[in-house]
């Protein structure tokens, strides 16, 4: 039979002390799926802005890039330094320490890739097709761990991995 509150509104003391007991424990099983749910809000939140702001870096990139004259037909050499500051500058203002940087282009009528550092390897076979006419292609690629805290490390679970990369691209249509 269950005992009606005082007049007060308060229980009597032992099923105070159970409901006390009750609530604690949906704390300590239902805290932990909350902690996890908010580590993964901002996890990802800041991979997405931070991918926003590859997207705007590789646009600027194309941008300057289909402005610059002279560009290099040797394939493998370095991408020109207006390309490079102009992404770093954007990369930079967000707090992107690293980047590297491809530049496709067909000024002399075939593909010629220019990358920067020289050891980056990039496949521009799994990007989609160029269009058609003069064009230049920027691709910014940027290391998964720069992007992403690794705030679920501590729940045992590793989504930057090393090696991984994001990248994005621009084209644009050769101005010059």
């Amino acid at each position: 039979m269950r005992r009606k509150a005082d007049s007060r509104g308060r229980l009597p003391s032992r099923l105070a002390r159970r409901r006390r007991g009750t609530l604690i424990l949906e704390l300590v099983l239902v805290l932990p799926l909350i902690l996890i749910a908010l580590l993964a809000a901002i996890q990802f939140g800041k991979y997405f802005a931070n991918m926003q702001e590859i997207s705007l870096a590789a646009r600027i990139g194309g941008l300057a890039a289909s402005r610059t004259a002279n560009l290099s037909a040797v394939p493998g050499d370095p991408v020109p330094t207006t390309v490079v500051e102009a992404v770093n500058k954007q990369l930079t203002s967000v707090g992107i320490p690293t980047a590297a940087i491809a530049l496709e282009h067909n000024l002399d009528g075939c593909p010629i890739l220019l990358k920067s550092p020289q050891d980056v390897s990039v496949d521009v076979d799994l990007i989609s097709a160029p269009p058609p006419g003069r064009y230049v292609r920027v691709i910014v690629i940027v290391p998964q761990a720069a992007l992403m805290p690794d705030l679920l490390r501590a729940c045992g679970l590793h989504l930057v991995l090393p090696g991984k990369i994001t990248a994005f691209s621009n084209v644009f249509q050769y101005a010059m």
